[in-house]
């Protein structure tokens, strides 16, 4: 090909990307940033497990709790997961109307055939709860022997029990206890124990107004800022109650309980905060 139409042809090459660039520019402007996508929160009462809660990929173990049939208790491995002191922004840092600083410890505690656990609750219905019941349930389950993952063959479930809260003012959070039944897995049986806590559906304020749960309101957050706006529930409208209890907010713990002889279970991982 002759050197001058290479010339041209490098200069064509050129004027397209001068084109393309300038098309670039001009739908994203210099010095403009990227717009997070907004992250809507419930405004209501909000239930967490800080610390105990199941998530994958860590590549530890979560924290273990031996049964001896012999002697029929249990005894709690890992103590480093029941006395580590937790910040509460560690694990709400994502609502920049959440508390930080604030140290919070699990104080795991086993008594008997019962384990006890505290639950943080925050009241972010924008309504002081002078009364309501949180749900408390437990499941137990055989962990998947593939994935490892706690979360397999059901075994067994309790009947939801009520657990009574109040005088929780809006914005402000509390410490609940609760406890559960301890499963009693065979010598060489390796189970998983869920406890789970659930927000109530209706809170009472002090004039002795119930409010409903509605999952529509919402509060809308920009991550990495402090800019929030609330989502107005549309005026007559209604939603099935059922579609709202299922969408209630709550959290869980998961434990490994298994017999004296178990083998190690399949790398669980650890359970860290939120």
């Amino acid at each position: 090909m002759h050197s001058k139409t290479w010339i041209w042809v490098g200069l064509g090459a050129v004027l397209v990307l001068a084109a393309a660039n300038l098309a670039i520019l001009a739908a994203f402007p210099a010095g403009q940033q990227h717009v997070q996508e907004p992250v809507k929160m419930v405004d209501w009462i909000v239930v967490s497990a800080p610390g105990l809660e199941y998530r994958s990929g860590s590549g530890e173990m979560s924290p273990v709790i031996v049964y001896d049939g012999k002697n029929d208790s249990w005894l709690l491995q890992n103590d480093t997961v029941r006395s580590r002191t937790l910040d509460l922004g560690d694990f709400n840092g994502v609502d920049p109307s959440s508390p930080k600083g604030t140290r919070y410890t699990p104080d795991i505690a086993i008594k008997g055939d019962t384990i006890s656990i505290d639950f943080l609750i925050e009241n972010r219905a924008r309504e002081d709860c002078a009364g309501a019941n949180l749900t408390l349930t437990t499941v137990v389950e055989r962990p998947n022997p593939v994935t490892g993952s706690p979360y397999g063959e059901l075994v067994s479930s309790s009947t939801p029990i009520t657990v009574p809260i109040g005088d929780l003012a809006a914005g402000e959070w509390c410490e609940v206890r609760v406890t559960a039944d301890l499963p009693r897995p065979g010598p060489e049986e390796i189970l998983s124990l869920t406890i789970g806590l659930a927000a109530p559906y209706t809170i009472t304020t002090p004039n002795g107004t119930p409010v409903d749960f509605d999952f529509r309101r919402v509060t809308v957050t920009v991550l990495g800022s402090n800019t929030s706006w609330k989502e107005e529930i549309e005026p007559g409208s209604t939603l099935d109650p059922d579609y709202n209890r299922a969408r209630l907010p709550g959290g869980s713990a998961v434990f490994i309980v298994q017999g004296t002889n178990a083998l190690p279970p399949v790398t669980l991982p650890t359970m860290t905060a939120g």
